[in-house]
C-alpha cells in the first residue's frame, strides 16, 4: 500500500527484539527495562532507553492493561449542555491527564435534553467494554443513569458524581455545591434590599441538587418571618414558560425572583417585559451558575459563581484516590464554595 493511512498490519511497530539489536544486549533485558529496569543496572537501563528512543519505540499500553488489570481510562459521561458543564469537563480532563489517566467521554443526546433509551444504554455499555477503571457522571441528566446505571455498580466500578449524588448502596464519591453558602449569600442580599415578597423558581424536586438549593434557600430565609416566599418547582427541559408567566403575573407583589438556574432567570427576563414589570426597578432577578450570557444581559444577571473546573479536578482525584487505593474508602463528598456575584438585575425593593 503506497501512500493514504497505514493499514494496523503497516504502521511501524517497534519489538523489543529489535531495541536489544540496537543497545547490544537480550531480550529478556529489554523487557526489565521497559517495565521500570528494576534489578538492573542503572547504566544497562538508560543504554536500553535510549536505543528504544532511537528506534521510535512507544510503550503498547493494551498489553499493559492486559497484565496490570488497569486500563487507566476514565469513563466520562458528563454532557456539555453549557458552559457550566463544558468547564466542569475542562477539568475533569485536565485531572485526569495530569495523573496519567485518559477520559472516554460519552453522553446521551444533548441538544434537545432528549434522548432515547436504547442509545443511552448502549453507552453505559460501551464504558463496560472499553475496561474503563472508574467513572466520573451526572446522573441527573437523563434516564439512562436510573434506568442502566446498576450495569456499572453490578461491574464495582468506581463511581464519582458531580453536583448531585447516588443512593448510599453504590458507595461513589460526589463532588457538589455548598448550596448552604449560596442560600444565605441570597437571603442576605435579598434582605439588605428589603425585598419582602420573593418567588423561588425551584428545579425538580427529583434532582438532589434541586432539593437542596431548595431547602437551603428555606432555612436560610427562617430568620426572617415576615418575609414571603412563594415556591414553584418547574422544569428544567421544556415547556416551563406558561408556568413562570402565570406565576409572575398572579403575584403582584412579588418584588424579587430568585431562580434555581441561569436558564430559568433569562427566561423571568423575556416574561417580564411581556409583564412590563421592569428589571430591576420593579423586580429583582438572581440566577445560579454564571454561565457566559448572563453578563451580557441587559441589564446584566446577578447570580451565584460555581466553581466548575474545579469540580472536574476534584472529581478527577476523587475517582483516582478510590481507584489507588489499598484499603477500603468510605463514601467521600467535597462541598465547593460559592460566591454570588451582584450586577444589574438587583436592586432595593419599590416602596
Amino acid at each position: 500500500m503506497s501512500g493514504g493511512v497505514k493499514s494496523p498490519s503497516e504502521r511501524r511497530n517497534v519489538s523489543q527484539s529489535a531495541i536489544a539489536r540496537e543497545a547490544g544486549v537480550a531480550r529478556t533485558t529489554v523487557s526489565l527495562a521497559l517495565r521500570g529496569g528494576e534489578g538492573l543496572n542503572p547504566d544497562t537501563v538508560e543504554r536500553v532507553m535510549e536505543a528504544a528512543a532511537r528506534l521510535g519505540y512507544r510503550p503498547n499500553n493494551l498489553v499493559h492493561a492486559i497484565r496490570s488489570g488497569r486500563t487507566r481510562m476514565i469513563g466520562v459521561m458528563l454532557p456539555p449542555i453549557d458552559t457550566y458543564w463544558s468547564n466542569v469537563l475542562h477539568g475533569v480532563h485536565d485531572g485526569l491527564i495530569a495523573r496519567d489517566y485518559v477520559p472516554l467521554a460519552l453522553w446521551a443526546e444533548h441538544r434537545n435534553l432528549q434522548s432515547d433509551e436504547n442509545f443511552e444504554k448502549r453507552q453505559i455499555e460501551r464504558l463496560i467494554d472499553w475496561r474503563v477503571d472508574g467513572a466520573i457522571l451526572w446522573p441527573t441528566f437523563a434516564n439512562l443513569y436510573r434506568t442502566h446505571i446498576f450495569e456499572l455498580k453490578k461491574h464495582d466500578l468506581p463511581l464519582v458524581t458531580v453536583d448531585t449524588t447516588l443512593p448510599d448502596s453504590f458507595q461513589s464519591d460526589a463532588v457538589l455545591t455548598d448550596e448552604a453558602m449560596g442560600a444565605q449569600a441570597v437571603a442576605a442580599h435579598l434582605m439588605e434590599l428589603g425585598h419582602r415578597e420573593i418567588i423561588h423558581f425551584a428545579g425538580p424536586s427529583s434532582e438532589s441538587w434541586s432539593r437542596d438549593r431548595r431547602s437551603c434557600f428555606a432555612e436560610a430565609m427562617r430568620p426572617y418571618p415576615g418575609v414571603k416566599v412563594h415556591y414553584v418547582e418547574v422544569s428544567l427541559r421544556s415547556q416551563r414558560l406558561d408556568l413562570l408567566r402565570e406565576t409572575l403575573s398572579s403575584l403582584a407583589g412579588v418584588t424579587a425572583v430568585y431562580c434555581a438556574t441561569d436558564g430559568v432567570a433569562e427566561e423571568i427576563y423575556t416574561i417580564a417585559a411581556e409583564l412590563e414589570r421592569r428589571i430591576p426597578e420593579d423586580l429583582t432577578v438572581i440566577g445560579y451558575g454564571n454561565l457566559d450570557f448572563g453578563s451580557r444581559l441587559n441589564p446584566s444577571l446577578s447570580t451565584v459563581r460555581q466553581r466548575p473546573y474545579r469540580m472536574g479536578l476534584s472529581a478527577a482525584n476523587l475517582i483516582i484516590d478510590r481507584i489507588e487505593s489499598d484499603v477500603a474508602m468510605t463514601p467521600r463528598a467535597e462541598r465547593l464554595a460559592v460566591e454570588l456575584i451582584v450586577r444589574g438585575s438587583s436592586a432595593p425593593a419599590r416602596p
